[in-house]
């Protein structure tokens, strides 16, 4: 079915007005948590003094993306896990070459107020994103960069979440009006009749909260307004007029899209999607009327504290008595003919009850919002225990299904950088890589056994990207991010856990190695510690580890026959006494033992108290 310029221009315009609504309530949530005093110069004091949602958003940002990420490709076949494990790397090696901690962070901040959009590319000669500089990206460089939500056009037929089954997807944006027509891409006829960009004009947007009025005959260059929709069905970028009230009886420009089949735009929701249509609950908007409230009710409790006073009143023939008392100092002493025609009148005060009712407030924002107090850090207070735990579970549960959509946006963006870099024909990207070199061995002079001659290490080597390193198909990769990845670790923490590793797992795995050789049962130490301090999120400890090929050490053990050392009624090769009480009894304590529960948890914690009381009063003594 073919679709005129009108009718494609007429129903993108729809899809325009289709998200207005949205695009409004956005704007009034982000000018909530920007708050009064944000490019203006001056507020009401004590207006919003309680900002919910800012606090909300700083918390909630830095526990879900802080870092950049590690990648994890994996192919279904054999042959290509090596090329699987060089994308991987390319992916590390580019994430910060465009700083794509940030990015997420932007885009993260977006999705909690409506919908996060991230744009992935190839910036070529002929591209928009080419042309306007003030993008910063170098022509044939794959960029990644958030497109904001008032700019976002959409078909307005389109009903599954996120937008899956849209016709078209586009998104608006401001270009000097010179530089396209020196491109010579664009039809240059069209491109002189459109209007320029009115920024006073046309529905507001967040972009004018802190930008002032100004009008395009005042700027550095003329800019216009475009928009660059695609289309999935035709593989074809078509540019169109962005100003709604132009149109065009053809288009300004088609060109064939160049990249993977999901197309260029990556959308991240953090609610579950809404039935029948592709936009999702907005996150702030469900805080929103808390966060007003809350404020109101502060605002009222400083208004009455601000109008508390105390009057003295008096009869007339007791002035002079009034005049002593207000002059007195402390602890004076005043005679007065009439202590009753003299007294103390307070006005106005904040009740307790408003106080009460400002901290349920706080405590039903606190659960809406999965619990930004406890993740900061921050005193909470609840009314009861079970009140408590209810918020502690929110935070967990709602925190832990954020970081999944988080990581599954982040891995499909990566899928669309990766096939830029799959799919380049002239790549030669140098990276290095981390190998692990085999221990070497040589025949024992007395008893004829390999003896390891040099332990098996961590070393860096140079490999190059190139497209003769290129295996396997594309759509047989799988990318995903490394769970936590993207959190940050303080140093007394990474010492703890290190600590803790040591004392517990690398003991318990020896011991258990030691039983299982014994048992005859196959274990491998290396790969067990090296999985753990995987899961641990000790990313060093392959340098440490020497592994002398455990298994190949005890059949050579087990080869050299009787221990002079065995006590003369024991056989060879039979199980030493240690070892025997160990598979009888279990581990040996202090290695790998259960972890304590609850009621032992706190039984230790209360000791460690009472032995720290018993040294303060030695100490004192």
């Amino acid at each position: 079915m073919s679709v005129s310029p009108t009718q494609l221009q007429n129903a993108a315009f729809r899809g325009v007005d289709r998200l207005r609504n949205f695009r409004s309530a956005r704007l009034m949530f982000i000018r909530n948590y920007t708050g009064p005093n944000y490019d203006r110069e001056k507020g009401t004091l004590g207006q919003e003094s309680l900002n919910l949602i800012f606090n909300a958003v700083r918390t909630l940002v830095p526990n879900i993306v802080m870092t950049h990420p590690k990648h994890t490709v994996r192919s279904r076949f054999l042959a290509s896990r090596e090329y699987a494990d060089l994308l991987g790397l390319a992916l590390s090696d580019h994430d910060r070459k465009i700083d794509i901690s940030s990015i997420y962070r932007r885009v993260m901040v977006d999705a909690i107020f409506m919908l996060g959009i991230l744009k992935t590319g190839l910036a070529e000669s002929d591209s928009v994103m080419a042309i306007d500089e003030t993008n910063r990206v170098d022509t044939g460089t794959i960029y990644t960069e958030c497109t904001d939500f008032d700019n976002l056009v959409v078909d307005p037929e389109c009903t599954e979440h996120l937008f899956r089954d849209a016709r078209f997807i586009g998104d608006k944006v401001c270009v000097p009006r010179e530089r396209l027509l020196q491109s010579g891409l664009y039809k240059n006829e069209f491109i002189e009749r459109l209007p320029s960009v009115d920024y006073n004009g046309g529905d507001p947007s967040v972009s004018n909260i802190s930008r002032s009025g100004r009008m395009s005959d005042d700027y550095l260059e003329e800019e216009v307004e475009i928009v660059e929709l695609w289309v999935p069905q035709a593989k074809a970028l078509v540019t169109i007029p962005g100003n709604k009230n132009t149109r065009f009886d053809d288009y300004i420009r088609v060109d064939d899209y160049y990249g993977p089949d999901e197309g260029p735009y990556t959308f991240l929701a953090l609610t579950p999607p809404v039935p029948g249509n592709p936009l999702p609950v907005s996150m702030v908007g469900v805080w929103n009327d808390l966060h007003i409230q809350a404020n109101r009710m502060a605002y009222k409790i400083m208004d009455q504290a601000e109008r508390q006073k105390d009057v003295i009143t008096y009869k007339p023939q007791s002035a002079d008595d009034v005049v002593e008392l207000r002059d007195a100092g402390d602890g004076d002493t005043i005679a007065v003919e009439n202590p009753e025609d003299i007294n103390v009148v307070s006005f106005g005060g904040q009740r307790q009850s408003n106080e009460g009712h400002l901290a349920q407030l706080q405590n039903w924002f606190n659960m809406m919002a999965a619990n930004p107090q406890g993740i900061g850090g921050q005193d909470l207070k609840a009314s009861s225990a079970t009140e408590a735990n209810i918020l502690q579970n929110n935070a967990s549960i709602g925190l832990e299904d954020m970081k999944d959509m988080v990581y599954r946006m982040g891995a499909s963006e990566a899928r669309k950088r990766a096939w830029y870099l799959h799919s380049d024909p002239f790549i030669q990207l140098p990276l290095i890589r981390r190998k692990q070199v085999p221990p070497t061995y040589e025949q024992s002079s007395m008893s004829g056994t390999p003896l390891m001659a040099t332990p098996p290490s961590i070393q860096e080597e140079q490999v190059i990207l190139t497209p003769e390193a290129r295996s396997g198909d594309f759509l047989d990769f799988t990318f995903e991010f490394i769970p936590e990845s993207m959190g940050r670790m303080d140093s007394k923490k990474q010492l703890e856990v290190a600590m803790d590793f040591a004392v517990r797992v690398v003991p318990a795995a020896a011991t258990t190695a030691q039983a299982f050789a014994m048992m005859g049962i196959p274990f491998s130490v290396k790969a067990y510690i090296l999985r753990m301090a995987k899961l641990a999120g000790i990313e060093w400890f392959d340098e440490v580890f020497y592994d002398p090929e455990f298994q190949l050490a005890m059949a050579t053990m087990m080869q050299m026959g009787p221990d002079p050392s065995l006590s003369k009624g024991q056989a060879a090769g039979a199980t030493p006494p240690n070892m025997a009480a160990l598979l009888q009894n279990g581990q040996p304590g202090g290695v790998m033992g259960q972890m304590p529960g609850q009621q032992e948890a706190a039984r230790a914690g209360m000791q460690e108290g009472a032995n720290q009381g018993q040294s303060d009063l030695k100490s004192m003594f």
